[in-house]
């Protein structure tokens, strides 16, 4: 495999643990595409919640208008809620208790329980350092790597040493 001249690191098998450098952009150039993206955004997602919430308004009324008022009076009105409103009520009861069940299902269940985690016995394999040397390496939260020239890692010590 040619590795990259900026890929310093690597494991046995060729597996790397730095892949490139990244070009960052400047914090400036950061900022205004920030603050562009979100006024844009913030705009255009305005624009729309208005647009659908006023026509979801002006039709709701226009069909409960003619449908309650011109074409059937308030009978129609106290029909619907006699023959219809009840199995919508009851549709949205079965929905409530199927996602309470889901809820209290998993609070006592333990989810991902049979997911196993890597184990540091098993990373160590992919090192030169010894078990104890990697444990505490975790530890750390700045480390420095030495490689051998195969690209092996053999030694990890903390900056602040």
């Amino acid at each position: 495999m040619r590795r990259l001249k900026n890929i310093q690191v690597t494991l046995p098998e060729d597996r790397s643990l730095i892949y490139s450098k990244v070009k960052h952009h400047s914090k400036s150039e950061l900022v205004v595409s920030l603050l562009t993206n979100a006024v844009g955004w913030g705009i255009w997602l305005y624009f729309w919640k208005v647009l659908f919430t006023s026509l979801a308004w002006y039709f709701g009324i226009n069909l409960a208008y003619q449908d309650w008022i011109v074409y059937g009076g308030w009978r129609k009105f106290v029909t619907f809620f006699e023959y219809t409103a009840p199995f919508g009520a009851a549709l949205c009861c079965v929905l409530i208790i199927w996602a309470l069940q889901d809820i209290w299902r998993f609070k006592v269940e333990r989810r991902r329980s049979g997911v196993r985690l890597p184990s540091i016995e098993k990373d160590v394999l992919w090192t030169k350092l010894t078990l104890e040397e990697l444990q505490e390496a975790r530890a750390l939260k700045v480390m420095q790597c030495h490689h051998n020239p195969d690209g092996e890692i053999v030694k990890v010590k903390s900056l602040d040493q």
